[in-house]
């Protein structure tokens, strides 16, 4: 049939030639719309993570949020709903977001140039310049503000999304294991001096990036976040603590704390299990709330507790690491600091996507079977833990910044959206 073929040829030629023809669509009127905007060329690379399923569940997704802290309420909402009102209105909530995470990671970066093992406060003269605590406190409280005032800024502009959301929390994430690190500067790590001894200091870790984490677990399965109480009130105490420092040096803090109170590490060891029961206890009867009530997202007992699968194994293989290569740990805590904050938060950064586009979490994460690997390879096989440890927190935190790209890129094309500015991208 060689006529049938030239013909159908032909008809294939035609429509694509029809396919190229460019399209002319009706543009919308969005705020702040510029010719050659910056949302044209937002790819260094496209590679996308979302499946469809995913963006359409997106679709259906809607806040919801519950935050009954007095200190929020009646403190700091009203003043973050003061300080809003001094933002331009074209500036983008994700910038002010982005912003709170810059002043975060120079906070971060600070203390770990002048304290890296954290013995700079073990002695009486403190390595930390007393500036660098007036500093740090500034960063800090700027980021929990900033943190506090995005989502007004959103709302106030009506430019609120699920990425919004999304880059909130997400660097949430990031703060609340950053969070427990600057405090081990302010401690110290030598415990006849209120230090908490390196050994234990993943318990404080454990502490506050559980909080968040169980908190993220409740709303995976009752579509409802409860803010915990505990995040306005650790966010504001590590200030206080930093302009304390910078008043009255480390020791002389440990040494008034001590006197007046407790000795420093005696507070966090009886804070860390009160921290741990009571996240879990409010977060377990909330769920148990949504399955009397019938709104628990998950149908089966399995479904509701299958994102604990990969926490568990997580935190089993990384504090393993420092009991097993315990020389290794004790020489670089930091580096291990790092390797389990990136995972931590990518691994809470892929249960609020499930989350939100209605989907089921991976019993594995991405990142089990390569920080397993480097587990094998530092404990069982004998490489240099040290090498092991810090090649994989180099991955952990690329990783996390690869898939934060990639998603807000798949959630920026979705959704018609550019990340850094109120306006809407040229189809």
């Amino acid at each position: 049939m060689p006529g049938g073929h030239e013909a159908m040829n032909t008809d294939v030629e035609r429509l694509l030639e029809e396919e190229t023809e460019p399209i002319e669509t009706e543009e919308e009127d969005t705020i702040g719309e510029e010719e050659g905007s910056c949302c044209d060329h937002i790819y260094i690379y496209k590679m996308p993570h979302l499946t469809r399923t995913q963006l359409n569940g997106l679709d259906k997704y809607k806040y919801s949020a519950i935050d009954t802290s007095p200190l929020s309420k009646y403190i700091m909402h009203p003043f973050w709903n003061w300080l809003v009102q001094f933002f331009p209105m074209w500036l983008a909530p994700n910038v002010i977001t982005c912003i709170g995470y810059v002043c975060l990671v120079i906070d971060y970066s600070l203390l770990a140039h002048y304290d890296w093992d954290f013995t700079a406060n073990n002695t009486e003269q403190s390595g930390i310049p007393r500036w660098v605590w007036f500093v740090v406190a500034v960063l800090h409280a700027a980021s929990h503000h900033l943190d506090g005032v995005d989502g007004k800024q959103a709302r106030r502009t009506g430019s609120g999304s699920p990425l919004g959301e999304l880059m909130d929390h997400g660097i949430d994430s990031n703060c609340m294991w950053m969070l427990p690190v600057t405090l081990m500067s302010v401690l110290g790590s030598d415990s006849s001096t209120s230090g908490i001894a390196m050994q234990y200091a993943p318990l404080l870790l454990l502490s506050l990036t559980f909080n968040f984490w169980v908190s993220h677990w409740e709303k995976y399965n009752t579509g409802v976040l409860y803010l915990p109480w505990m995040f306005d009130i650790a966010q504001t105490t590590v200030v206080g603590l930093f302009l304390l420092t910078g008043i009255m040096t480390p020791a002389g803090l440990k040494a008034a704390c001590a006197q007046y109170i407790a000795p420093m590490n005696t507070l966090f060891y009886i804070f860390i299990p009160l921290g741990f029961l009571g996240s879990l206890l409010l977060s377990v009867y909330n769920v148990y709330k949504a399955v009397q009530a019938g709104t628990l997202k998950q149908t089966t007992f399995f479904g509701m507790m299958r994102p604990w699968v990969s926490y568990i194994i997580l935190n089993l293989l990384l504090c393993s690491y420092t009991v097993f290569s315990e020389d290794a740990y004790l020489a670089h805590p930091r580096v291990w600091t790092i390797a389990y904050g990136f995972s931590f938060s990518s691994l809470v950064c892929r249960l609020m996507v499930n989350q939100m586009c209605s989907t089921d979490c991976d019993i594995i994460d991405p990142l089990i079977p390569p920080l397993g690997i480097a587990w094998f390879l530092g404990v069982v096989v004998g490489i240099e833990p040290t090498i092991v440890i810090t090649v994989y927190s180099v991955f952990a935190m690329g990783s996390f910044f690869h898939l934060s790209y990639t998603v807000v890129n798949d959630i920026c094309d979705h959704l018609n959206i550019c990340c850094f500015l109120i306006t809407r991208k040229r189809r």
